[in-house]
């Protein structure tokens, strides 16, 4: 199967959504922007997706972000839109992203995560990844979003929404 190429885009609060290459991540990114201040990003309590954005839903992850004292980040699933769960045909909640998929297979989207927090960004890309469970690619868009605690005022949250360009199918 080829690699869905698609180049990486890094934006902050306030960019042109029209560098984003569909009218969903448009839609999305300018939801976020809108509400976050200029190069920073939104607080949870400015953001309510499932009133405002409910058809993002099925294909929405938020991870909560965890610090440890060394500085280490890890990515824990707090929410897993109802279409992801079907397709990894378990429920992924309350499990680091290294947890559910192992530190060898997520190496990549750890680095993004990470810049999307430390940075305080958004990412929009492309990749294509295995369903392990079984042995079947998927091949998506997706948009990652910071969003920063209520009381911390730092990224205590992580927001990836995916848009599937072969939706995998939940009935083999």
């Amino acid at each position: 199967m080829a690699e869905l190429q698609e180049e990486a885009l890094w934006l902050r609060a306030g960019d042109d959504e029209e560098a984003l290459d569909d009218p969903e991540r448009r839609r999305l990114f300018s939801y976020w922007s809108r509400v976050a201040p200029a190069g920073s990003a939104p607080k949870r309590q400015d953001i309510d997706p499932p009133i405002d954005l409910p058809t993002f839903l099925p294909t929405t992850i938020i991870f909560n972000v965890e610090r440890s004292e060394d500085g280490a980040l890890a990515f824990r699933y707090r929410l897993v839109g109802t279409k992801l769960t079907e397709y990894a045909r378990r429920d992924l909640r309350g499990l680091t992203v290294e947890e559910a998929f192992g530190s060898e297979f997520v190496a990549r989207d750890m680095e993004i995560y990470r810049r999307v927090v430390e940075d305080c960004v958004c990412y929009s890309g492309a990749r294509t990844s295995m369903i392990e469970t079984r042995q079947l690619f998927e091949r998506y868009k997706r948009l990652v979003m910071p969003i920063l605690g209520n009381e911390s005022g730092s990224v205590d949250m992580v927001w990836s929404w995916m848009k599937f360009c072969d939706p995998p199918s939940t009935t083999d």
